[in-house]
């Protein structure tokens, strides 16, 4: 099975922009890892919130946030912090185009810059096929 690398560095207004090397079309993604990088002095909330454009529209719902996937995260001080996802977490998803953008966002919903101490959040998804049809 293909897998799905998007690295989320936080950018102005909490966007990335990410590029792919060929868009993929609508299918099953499943979420398998999630690696959290903190820099500096470390992130002081216990969760965030990404944004998925091919995957938002109705597939991710949290109690607080409607199109938003919620990764916990401890309260700590610089270093890498994992999440493992068992089988997977299915997110069914429209067509993922080459290019788009992701947010991010802290637990309050204010959108996380560069100056918010997460360097880097990686996400590495499973899929069925790599082709367009």
């Amino acid at each position: 099975m293909p897998v799905l690398h998007i690295r989320l560095i936080p950018g102005p207004d909490g966007l990335t922009k990410i590029h792919l090397s060929n868009p993929l079309r609508s299918q099953k993604l499943r979420l398998e890892y999630a690696a959290i990088s903190k820099a500096a002095n470390g992130y002081a909330q216990n969760h965030l919130f990404i944004r998925l454009p091919f995957a938002s529209a109705s597939q991710i719902h949290t109690a607080t946030r409607r199109g938003y996937l919620l990764l916990p995260t401890q309260a700590s001080t610089t270093g890498l912090e994992t999440h493992s996802f068992g089988s997977g977490l299915p997110v069914e998803c429209d067509h993922i185009p080459e290019v788009f953008e992701a947010q991010i966002l802290d637990s309050t919903g204010s959108p996380l810059t560069s100056a918010t101490n997460i360097a880097a959040i990686d996400l590495y998804f499973s899929y069925e096929t790599h082709s367009l049809f």
